[in-house]
């Protein structure tokens, strides 16, 4: 409503207004796809510019840039039109693949020529697979597990996170507890892990105090973590600020987490910051905080019901304030 106001703004001159969405995330019941409509009748000179996967003759001069060699030669022409014809062109897919080379040594740097290196019958043979959140989850089960178990409560907080609430939650969730909602493929099984079990029973309360018996993180360890994940690609840190490379990398990272424990493990999450967060940093999260509360909801008892129905309420018209009416819903 705010951009077209402005749009329609007969008062404000020499004006450009660039946008950018995903098609297949804005539907045609969708507000932004209705007020496109509306500025069309309404004759406003709109320009769509339909940006699509790249042509074999982009994607060769991506795989030059990326190993810094010369887009005329005919192996680099070779390899990226085998990256163009596994991955279709997607921008996204083909550095990944270009990732995926390296991590399997498939993709070299011989100092002794000064330049990258590989084996194109071995390229050729590599199976590409169509989901490429299945590929990034193998790469997230070679990272350190307490890398992984960073990414799985990064995961759980949205595209963008904030590196202390993180920590926060990894110090406040036992070890044990956190083995037990990887997937097994994720984790070094020593004995029989734990479940969740009872640990989120009480989606509110209000007890950490056991929080950390058996929790071995430190400083130093998160520290490695997010250098590991900085620097395999995964995530942009910014000082106290984060956020996922790729919304693809971040649905990598919440597969990390056990299907059946999802829930249990949002909810966890959702209690620990909604305890430790101050009422300032609580306001500033309120949406994100009863949204992890609300996947465990069936998990709690009446009284609890209450209050989470109370944080809803006071979510909603937050929202609703704002004009946010997608969230209020």
């Amino acid at each position: 409503d705010l951009l077209k106001s402005i749009v329609l703004d007969g008062e404000i001159p020499s004006l450009l207004i660039v946008g950018a969405y995903r098609e297949d995330e804005v539907p045609d019941h969708h507000p932004l796809a209705f007020h496109i409509r509306e500025l069309d009748q309404m004759k406003v000179a709109i320009t769509k510019i339909r940006i699509g996967n790249l042509s074999v003759d982009y994607a060769i001069l991506l795989v030059a840039e990326a190993l810094g060699m010369d887009d005329d030669d005919s192996k680099v022409k070779s390899l990226a039109e085998t990256i163009h014809r596994k991955t279709e062109g997607n921008p996204f897919f083909m550095l990944m693949f270009l990732r995926s080379l390296y991590d399997e040594k498939l993709l070299q740097y011989n100092f002794g020529v000064m330049k990258w290196t590989w084996d194109d019958d071995a390229v050729n043979s590599k199976i590409v697979t169509e989901n490429v959140a299945s590929v990034l989850v193998n790469k997230m089960n070679r990272l350190q597990e307490e890398t992984q178990r960073m990414l799985m409560v990064a995961s759980c907080l949205g595209a963008a996170f904030r590196l202390s609430a993180v920590m926060e939650v990894m110090k406040n969730i036992p070890q044990v507890e956190m083995r037990g909602s990887m997937r097994a493929s994720a984790r070094s099984v020593s004995g029989t892990a734990a479940t969740m079990g009872n640990s989120s029973a009480s989606l509110l309360s209000s007890d950490l105090s056991n929080a950390c018996t058996d929790q071995d993180g430190s400083d130093s360890s998160y520290a490695s973590s997010i250098e590991e994940f900085e620097g395999e690609g995964l995530c942009e840190v910014e000082n106290e600020e984060c956020h996922f490379m790729h919304d693809q990398i971040q649905s990598a990272a919440f597969e990390l987490i056990c299907p059946d424990q999802r829930d249990s493990f949002r909810g966890r999450i959702g209690n620990i910051l909604l305890l430790t967060l101050s009422p300032k940093e609580l306001e500033a999260s309120l949406f994100e905080v009863v949204g992890l509360l609300n996947c465990a909801a069936s998990n709690i008892t009446d009284e609890e019901r209450d209050e989470l129905a109370e944080m809803n309420l006071k979510a909603g018209v937050k929202a609703s304030e704002n004009a946010a009416f997608d969230t209020a819903k």
